[in-house]
């Protein structure tokens, strides 16, 4: 379960960057679906393909606008709920990643995240910890890799179940 827990560390900040371009996309939509005047680029347009007939219509222009600006409205209403419901397990996975990583102490949530959020090398780290928590003896990165164990043992303690049920018990 370690492993799992480490190769989900590593994607943590894709899956966040992933959840706030999506919510950023869904607030232009809400926006466009408000004011659909000042918005004209975000509006879907004819999602016909090119060179296919197309049948002729009969009403007035203003008719065709109207319709044409309900057609988008309710496509943009679409966008939102299908993008919604794509970033709702990522934002539960990232939810239960940062609550595990508030029950580590400030020097095992440094090293986790530099180790694999920011995927630095252990010497990098070593020299980051020593001048963040200037400690009166010089922390080795043996000593670092150590309490980067003790830092994942604890956040697989609490991750356990979450991902137990997506990976199965048997990983």
């Amino acid at each position: 379960m370690e492993k799992i827990i480490e190769a989900e560390l590593r994607d943590f900040k894709r899956k966040k960057s992933v959840i706030e371009t999506t919510l950023a996309r869904v607030d232009a939509y809400k926006k466009a679906i408000e004011d659909p005047e000042s918005f004209n680029g975000i509006m879907p347009g004819n999602n016909r393909e090119s060179g296919m007939p197309r049948g002729a219509f009969v009403g007035s222009m203003v008719e065709k606008v109207v319709i044409d600006k309900e057609e988008a409205i309710s496509t943009l209403k679409e966008w939102i709920k299908d993008d919604l419901s794509r970033i709702y397990p990522l934002q539960v996975e990232v939810e239960q990643i940062g609550g595990a990583m508030n029950a580590l102490n400030s020097q095992q949530r440094y090293i986790v995240e530099c180790k694999y959020l920011e995927n630095m090398f252990w010497r990098d780290i070593e020299y980051g910890f020593n001048e963040k928590f200037k400690n009166d003896n010089y922390i080795g990165y043996e000593r670092l890799k150590k309490m980067n164990k003790d830092g994942l043992a604890e956040l697989t303690k609490i991750l356990e179940t979450f991902y137990s049920r997506i990976y199965g018990k048997g990983e």
